[in-house]
């Protein structure tokens, strides 16, 4: 039998992606959803979906369009996820009562970590709650387990993505990485917790699958549910999440920033994310569509100390 899905923020980037894949398999009937019906229907005639206008924040409304859909499973891709307010599992809450599973792409730490909240509702209704189906923490995590395999003692995992700068971006990651830059979040350094400012302490990276290998970049310290989950989950004394622009001026320019938001006790870089897209794509013919990740980890067996490291290189 097909499997009704229904997906938002099917017209952003991520989201887009993961429509045209939904859209090509026979064993799904899927509905898009999001705020606009003229971005909607091209994208939902294209694909042989259905289009729906809904808002997550209506909650009156996604009840009543989950009431009607019967969705097997429902698909956040919206975000930011940083910025759901102070009930950011509500949506998500409406899905599981529905009787739906519940999945998104989060990269919000504290969003991601928290989702474990809503165990008990997801075992009553007999359905299932996943948060962080993305690069971090979902891809992250599989190989920082790989790595850390063995090792007695985990003294580092470190996490490094490194997009290039002629892949696309939408409003969604621009206002995600505005909204981290000087920002304090915790993070587990030598066993202790310590504050960080987010787009800090950049240091030089370049991944290498074999002869491939990326040119150096820079990369910052970043808020992602790594930083939030693997001290815990793998026993890591030190967690470090880093992310980098190909181009070294934005990428030197945010790290400046970090100094000026705390300084000048700014809450947010984020509202500059809609004219800093339009900046940041005058520069799109600069720079490559290659991008890498690398994960590393550090750590003991025995007397012996050991580093391993995993790298990928999108070309």
């Amino acid at each position: 039998m097909d499997k009704s899905v229904l997906l938002l923020g099917a017209t952003g980037l991520f989201g887009g992606h993961l429509a045209c894949q939904l859209g090509a398999r026979d064993d799904i009937v899927l509905t898009v959803a999001g705020r606009s019906m003229s971005r909607l229907s091209p994208l939902a005639e294209t694909i042989g979906a259905t289009p729906v206008v809904l808002d997550r924040t209506d909650l009156a409304s996604v009840r009543d369009t989950l009431g009607k859909l019967r969705p097997f499973a429902v698909i956040d891709c919206s975000g930011p996820f940083q910025n759901y307010g102070a009930t950011p599992y509500a949506f998500a809450q409406s899905v599981l009562n529905a009787g739906a599973h519940y999945l998104d792409i989060a990269d919000g730490a504290e969003f991601v970590a928290g989702i474990t909240q809503l165990d008990p509702l997801a075992k009553e209704n007999g359905v299932c709650a996943w948060s962080g189906a993305s690069t971090t923490p979902a891809l992250s995590s599989a190989i920082a387990a790989d790595l850390v395999a063995g090792l007695e003692h985990v003294e580092l995992i470190e996490t490094s993505i490194l997009p290039g700068n002629k892949t696309p971006r939408g409003l969604s990651v621009m206002r995600a990485i505005l909204g981290q830059v000087g920002r304090p979040f915790p993070r587990r350094l030598g066993g202790r917790v310590e504050t960080a400012l987010g787009w800090a302490d950049s240091t030089c990276i370049a991944p290498a699958v074999g002869a491939a290998r990326l040119k150096p970049r820079l990369a910052a310290l970043v808020n992602t549910p790594d930083a939030a989950l693997f001290a815990q989950h793998f026993g890591a004394a030190t967690v470090t999440a880093r992310a980098g622009l190909e181009l070294a001026l934005f990428h030197r320019a945010l790290s400046i920033a970090r100094y000026i938001v705390p300084a000048l006790r700014i809450p947010s870089l984020e509202p500059l994310a809609k004219p800093l897209l339009k900046l940041s794509n005058l520069f799109v013919a600069f720079g490559s569509e290659a991008g890498g990740m690398r994960v590393r980890a550090q750590g003991r067996v025995g007397e012996t100390r050991q580093e391993r490291i995993w790298d990928m290189i999108i070309p």
